[in-house]
């Protein structure tokens, strides 16, 4: 029973020191945008793109990026699902690029496909979550992006 409230006192005089260390003003990651598309897979019944997410770190601390579980949206319509291909480590205060693969049937989404060709912006929408954090600790946090992309 002492090994156990030595180790929660430790526990909790350590994130108080880290708490201290990092200050009050944990600052959100500013999203940027898409940079980079690129095809990895296609057949009949699956597909894969790439994405590229621009963010920029406002932090004076790096943060790791676990896992995330995202959804994809194109103009209102769920179109397949995207996950991390890497374990991704954010630098501070900086400019980086986070990777991003989108799963989907193409099958499935020939109806908002065809729709989105038509028009010359299309709303591209990233809804789910991520596990941030920094030596084995880690938070969930939303992910919501919004942004106008154009197909051609």
């Amino acid at each position: 029973m002492k090994k156990i409230t030595f180790l929660l006192l430790a526990l909790s005089a350590f994130i108080i020191l880290q708490s201290a260390g990092c200050g009050n003003d944990i600052k959100e990651l500013e999203y940027k945008g898409i940079q980079k598309t690129a095809l990895q897979t296609l057949s009949l019944n699956n597909a894969a793109i790439r994405v590229d997410l621009g963010y920029y770190n406002p932090n004076n601390f790096g943060i790791d990026v676990k896992e995330t579980n995202l959804n994809i949206y194109l103009n209102d319509k769920f179109v397949g699902v995207a996950d991390q291909p890497l374990k991704t480590q954010i630098p501070k205060l900086s400019d980086f690029t986070f990777p991003i693969v989108a799963h989907f049937d193409p099958l499935k989404i020939i109806g908002p496909a065809i729709g989105s060709l038509l028009s010359k912006k299309n709303k591209l929408g990233i809804q789910g979550s991520a596990k941030l954090g920094k030596g084995g600790i880690y938070i969930k946090v939303p992910v919501q992006i919004e942004e106008q992309v154009s197909i051609y």
